[in-house]
């Protein structure tokens, strides 16, 4: 059942989950409007495709140092539906202006879900 805000937990889900991790450099004075427009428009975009669990924007506590956004998906299959659909085009294309060069994405298989609320 859900344990923390904003988690939507199903029971049936499989124990493995896929991870997608971005990591891209921001220009120098861009950190807020990347902030503001990923939070406020590009979460509730991912979060509302089927599958996903969680959507976060990780700011380096280092200043100069690059972002990061994971995703949680219930599978593989999910977050490649999500890619297929273009909705992850049409998020990144929310925020690329504020990037200082070309983002990398890595993709996990997670099979430690007794680490997420429950």
């Amino acid at each position: 059942m859900p344990g923390g805000v904003g988690w939507v937990w199903h029971e049936n889900r499989s124990s493995k989950m896929w991870i997608r991790m971005g990591s891209f450099a921001v220009k120098p004075g861009e950190a807020e409007r990347l902030k503001s427009t990923y939070n406020g428009v590009a979460v509730p975009k991912v979060r509302a495709c089927p599958g996903n669990l969680a959507c976060l924007l990780l700011e380096p506590a280092t200043v100069g140092e690059a972002f990061n956004v994971i995703t949680i998906w219930e599978t593989r299959a999910a977050a490649e539906a999500y890619e297929a659909s273009g909705s992850a085009a049409e998020v990144v294309s929310l925020v690329r202006d504020c990037f200082a060069g070309p983002p990398t994405l890595t993709s996990y298989l997670c099979e430690s879900s007794a680490g997420l609320p429950s």
